[in-house]
């Protein structure tokens, strides 16, 4: 025996030994393949090979390597994509921001290398499908109507019974209502056969970062879109600042292996734009124009608010009718900017301009209205011609000063004004002075060219020259009409409007770049020409026979000019006069004009009155914006005293006290948002909110519903809304990342 165990002992040594021979000569092989490979083959594992090829230089496709099939070695770069910038309205509440969207695969190779319930019996996994497909239905029903029971039966049977890789949906990234959001694969997610091991691994998003407007169509046309050939607004003009630079990333392939080099490039995020817009205003131009659009089921509609003396567009809504019903209109093509229309009798008012400055501000002259009589004589003076024209058939002659003639808006009147000062065979004349006042120039904006008025240029008949002197027989976009409007208001200095007031970095406060609406002209024409204008204009609203007397408002005062025309019909070749573009353009307050404003409303059957009354709306509407509304009665007693406010925009804020004259802590407001209340000695003071930004859940009691929903967007929560006026209390739901706000007065 012992002698066996010696054997054993001996076989034992040597077998080991064995073993060990080999490990270390594996250990030399791999030490000289190590070796040989940092030494002679370094360059082929860091793509720097004369055997790699390099597909991220230029031209690389005519290297000898580009066509050497047998090549198994390359770098490629991926590209990093940047963050696109947000763009904020003029209080920096985000008016386009960025959202994660996904599309949902089933993976159903995954599915089958796991033993379940689901693999060892068919009815089970029959039963799973039905469910699935029922879940998945009644969940996506809304945003995707298209896809039936059925559809879902189908997929969930290639991916789970056939066990192959299933596309279930995919999200559109040019429309939000196809958008597979965290809200719908966290409802995937707990659905109990994906939440629980293994085949939680059977559900794969591929995410993708997409544009979206968290106030729905507000300005949507104008902050526009830049993506599948849909170029147009902010979106597309400013795309170079939005877009950021592209960073990359190299990978190196070779013999079928994906190694990541040490070579990358940090992306570089976008840019932010902080427009002129006002969410407050725009909104309420939105809402005003779109009710009244409703109501005479208009083809189309828009309205601008321009800041009167800086150029700054508050707001600009573009709606079309959406059904046929008409009752629901959506934001579509920039009529405002682009449209080309007969501007009717708003160009009276650069007619009486004109008129004005040939008479060296001489307006005591009294001229027929409502009907008359026109006499032309031919070249030679052998002729006359008469032309019988009316304001409206069967009228009576009479006789009215400019200011009578603009309130009343008469044809007839405006024509005589227009022959007395350049004579009836003048038309070049009367163009040549329109021409000098800079109404019928073509301008810049930030979002494109606007083209100069199409007026007829070489006519010489008799008809042309006086449709032109009220605004009919040629086009202009209604922007024009604002711009000269809001010079009148801003007594003569014409501004080009502005959209976006400065650019910065994302989420950053130093301004990059800023800008100014351009001047323009200085002045258009003489001061006392203008006051006599801005008359006749208040005489629209407050005369006696003006035109938008019947809105009136005893609270405030507002200046305008209506305008109507006939609508050409191409199929016809001739006016269609049961259908009507009407408009209203007008600053206020008429004493000290803030803000200038236009609507128009294109195939409506009434006139121009409703226009009038979209712009009171606005108007009246504007000059009790929340904000305002939010301070509380102030005590006078001691002259103007600090009030009692809710959360507020500091920069309102200050707006506002500096607005009533009253004298406050400026060193004081050192954060986006105020309030105030009482201190010690019952003493109103200013006041920090709750509201801090870099919270995990911000706290936005006490604050207006708009600035509220901007905050908690940015900070990247879903909002909804109950009830009306200011945040009472907020509740937040951790699966869909819902925060409900509960409005009260």
């Amino acid at each position: 025996m012992p002698n066996n165990d010696k054997m054993l002992d001996k076989q034992t040594k040597t077998r080991m030994g064995v073993i060990l021979l080999i490990i270390m000569v594996l250990g030399v092989l791999c030490l000289f393949k190590i070796l040989y490979l940092i030494t002679f083959q370094r360059g082929l594992y860091t793509g720097k090979s004369s055997k790699c090829l390099d597909k991220t230089v230029e031209g690389w496709e005519n290297s000898p390597l580009a066509q050497n099939e047998d090549c198994d070695c390359y770098v490629v770069a991926n590209n990093v994509r940047p963050v696109r910038g947000e763009i904020y309205d003029d209080q920096n509440r985000v008016l386009v921001s960025n959202v994660t969207v996904f599309d949902l695969t089933i993976d159903g190779r995954t599915f089958a290398s796991k033993d379940t319930l689901y693999s060892r019996s068919a009815t089970a996994l029959n039963q799973l499908i039905d469910k699935l497909s029922v879940e998945f239905y009644h969940h996506f029903k809304d945003k995707f109507p298209n896809r039936n029971e059925k559809y879902y039966h189908d997929k969930f049977t290639i991916a789970l019974a056939n066990h192959k890789n299933a596309l279930i949906l995919q999200s559109n990234e040019s429309n939000e209502r196809h958008w597979i959001t965290s809200q719908d694969t966290a409802f995937i997610n707990h659905l109990p056969m994906f939440s629980e091991r293994p085949c939680n691994r059977c559900v794969n998003y591929t995410y993708r970062t997409v544009r979206i407007n968290p106030y729905g169509d507000l300005a949507k046309r104008t902050l526009g879109k830049n993506l599948n050939g849909r170029n147009y607004g902010m979106e597309y003009y400013f795309d170079k600042e939005l877009a950021g630079v592209e960073g990359s990333r190299k990978y190196l392939y070779v013999n079928k292996a994906r190694l990541p080099l040490d070579e990358r490039v940090e992306p570089i995020d976008g840019y932010d734009l902080h427009t002129t817009l006002n969410l407050e205003i725009q909104n309420i131009v939105h809402n005003e124009l779109q009710a009244k659009l409703i109501e005479q089921n208009a083809e189309w509609g828009c309205a601008i608010v321009m800041e009167t003396k800086t150029g700054e567009v508050k707001a600009i809504c573009n709606l079309r009718r959406a059904n046929a019903e008409g009752t629901q209109y959506t934001e579509s093509d920039e009529y405002a900017l682009h449209k080309m229309v007969e501007p009717g009798s708003t160009f009276k008012i650069a007619s009486s301009l004109a008129y004005l400055e040939e008479m060296k501000g001489d307006d005591n002259h009294t001229y027929p209205i409502l009907s008359h009589v026109f006499e032309r004589k031919s070249k030679d003076g052998s002729k006359t011609f008469r032309y019988a024209k009316f304001d409206h058939h069967g009228d009576a002659p009479s006789t009215g000063k400019p200011v009578d003639i603009i309130q009343r808006s008469s044809n007839v009147g405006i024509a005589s004004m227009i022959f007395d000062a350049f004579g009836i065979d003048n038309y070049q004349a009367y163009l040549k002075k329109i021409d000098q006042l800079f109404i019928t120039t073509s301008f810049s904006t930030q979002l494109g060219k606007v083209q100069a008025p199409n007026i007829k240029r070489k006519a010489s008949d008799f008809h042309t020259y006086y449709n032109t002197c009220y605004g009919a027989g040629f086009t202009m976009t209604p922007i024009q009409t604002l711009v000269y409007y809001n010079a009148i208001a801003n007594n003569g200095k014409m501004l080009a409007p502005l959209f976006v007031k400065y650019i910065t970095k994302a989420h950053e406060t130093d301004t990059l770049k800023s800008f100014k609406a351009e001047v323009i002209n200085e002045r258009i024409c003489s001061q006392q020409n203008i006051d006599k204008v801005k008359s006749y204009m208040e005489a629209v609203v407050t005369g006696e026979h003006g035109t938008g007397r019947y809105y009136r408002n005893p609270n405030f005062n507002f200046a305008g000019k209506t305008g109507t025309r006939d609508i050409w019909d191409e199929k016809i070749h001739a006016y269609n006069y049961s259908k009507n573009s009407i408009s209203f353009c007008g600053y206020f307050p008429a004493e000290n004009p803030k803000y200038t404003c236009l609507v128009f409303m294109y195939n409506v059957a009434r006139k121009s009155s409703i226009a009038v009354d979209v712009f009171a709306r606005i108007a009246k509407n504007i000059m009790n914006t929340t904000n305002y509304a939010a301070l509380q009665n102030i005590n006078t007693e001691k002259g103007p005293q600090l009030p009692r406010t809710h959360v507020v925009n500091a920069k309102q804020y200050a707006f506002i006290m500096e607005s009533l004259g009253i004298n406050y802590a400026k060193d004081q407001i050192t954060m986006p948002y105020v309030t105030s209340g009482w201190s010690d000695n019952y003493q109103v003071i200013i006041k920090k909110p709750k509201f801090n930004s870099k919270d995990k859940y911000p706290c936005v009691e006490e604050m207006i519903a708009a600035d509220a929903v901007s905050e908690l967007t940015r900070a990247g929560y879903k909002v909804k809304i109950v009830g009306y006026g200011v945040v009472r209390r907020q509740e937040y739901d951790i699966n869909t990342n819902t925060m409900t706000l509960y409005l009260e007065h």
